[in-house]
This record gives structure tokens, C-alpha cells and sequence, in this order.
């Protein structure tokens, strides 16, 4: 099995929770404030690993791909998609917890119609930025100064935020995303970061999808 780039991982996760909540809205019974605040719960994560992924992104791995020699053109193109995705993100975010206080049959079309203008900006830029920068991500700038100082970047954040990360990452991942984890974290680190870091993950979100 080909082992996937983290890029691809996260897109994954990202794509598997607009399911998610497409779904989980849709059938949502009016009036279910508890079922909504569950969503809701869920739903903070969401927003924090999706606009944390774009920021990195710009603030970290543009720079990167600049330095090797990616057209800085394509990257603003990529920019400018992740501004749309920006302002749906925002909207979303507003109906879904709004359901908190109001999970009225209208308040809940509102939020399923967002997490669907969402996912329909969010799933085009994916497949854009995979189509563009995966063959670039993968091949040699791999190996390349650039890309090691990028991944240092990308590791700033902290164990605690890695352990709540990597365990979005893996729940519900597929069997490539999931190869691609068990290669990518050896077997202690895994353990740290998805059975002793995860707990909070596993108790909070992933028990909304269960």
C-alpha cells in the first residue's frame, strides 16, 4: 500500500467530518439541544484543526515550497481558495453552535445548508491542492533542506496538540490513512500521543460519532 503524504491524511479527516456532519444535521430532530450540543462539541475541533491546517499552511509550508521554487503564483491561488473556505468556516460556525440555544427545525436547516456550502468550496480546493503539490510534497522536496525545516515548523505546536491532532486523524481513517499513521509514529510515540494524549479527543469528539 503507498504510503500517503500527512497532507493527504489531514484532507482525509477533513472531508470524513463534513460527512459527518452532514449527516448528523440532517438528522437531527427538532428541538434536540442535547444531540446539538454534542455536534456542537465535535464541532470546535473541527473548526480548530481546520483553520489551524490553513494557517500552517500559509504561515509554514508556503514558505517552504517558495524557497524550493514552487510558483508563488499557484500558492497566492491556493490563498485565495482558502479565503472562501475562511468565510463558509465562519458561517458554519455560527449556525452549528447556535443549535445550542435554538435547534429549531429552522435553525437547523440553516446550519446543514452551511456545512454544505462548506464542504461544496472545501472539497474542490482539496482535490486543487492535491493535484498541484502532491506530486511536489512527495517527490524530492521531501528530502530537501526546505522541507525539514518545514516539518520543525509544523512540530511547534506541542505534544498535547499532536496528541489531540493525530487522534482526529486516525478516527474513522481508512487503511491508507491508517498505514500511512502507524509508518509515520513509531509504536511509543503512538502510543503516547493517540492512548495517553487522545483521552480528552476519544471522551469529547469521538464519542459524538459512536
Amino acid at each position: 500500500m503507498a504510503q500517503l503524504s500527512m497532507n493527504k491524511v489531514i484532507h482525509a479527516a477533513v472531508r470524513r467530518d463534513l460527512g459527518r456532519f452532514e449527516d448528523a444535521l440532517a438528522s437531527l430532530g427538532p428541538g434536540d439541544t442535547a444531540r446539538a450540543a454534542d455536534l456542537a462539541r465535535a464541532w470546535e475541533n473541527f473548526r480548530f484543526q481546520l483553520d489551524h491546517h490553513h494557517h500552517a499552511e500559509h504561515e509554514v509550508v508556503w514558505p517552504a515550497l517558495t524557497a524550493y521554487g514552487v510558483d508563488p503564483a499557484l500558492l497566492a491561488e491556493m490563498d485565495s481558495e482558502h479565503g472562501l473556505m475562511a468565510a463558509a468556516l465562519t458561517e458554519a460556525d455560527a449556525a452549528v453552535r447556535g443549535l445550542v440555544d435554538d435547534a429549531g427545525a429552522t435553525a437547523r436547516d440553516r446550519a446543514l445548508a452551511s456545512v454544505r456550502h462548506l464542504r461544496a468550496v472545501t472539497e474542490p480546493h482539496l482535490e486543487h491542492e492535491e493535484r498541484e503539490l502532491e506530486p511536489v510534497i512527495q517527490g524530492d522536496f521531501a528530502h530537501s533542506p526546505e522541507a525539514k525545516e518545514m516539518e520543525a515548523g509544523l512540530r511547534a505546536g506541542g505534544l498535547v496538540r499532536a496528541g489531540v491532532m493525530m487522534s482526529w486523524l486516525a478516527d474513522g481513517a481508512g487503511p491508507a490513512e491508517t498505514d500511512t499513521l502507524r509508518r509515520l509514529l513509531p509504536a511509543p510515540l503512538r502510543v503516547l500521543l493517540l492512548g495517553v494524549l487522545g483521552r480528552g479527543y476519544r471522551r469529547d469528539v469521538a464519542s459524538v460519532w459512536r
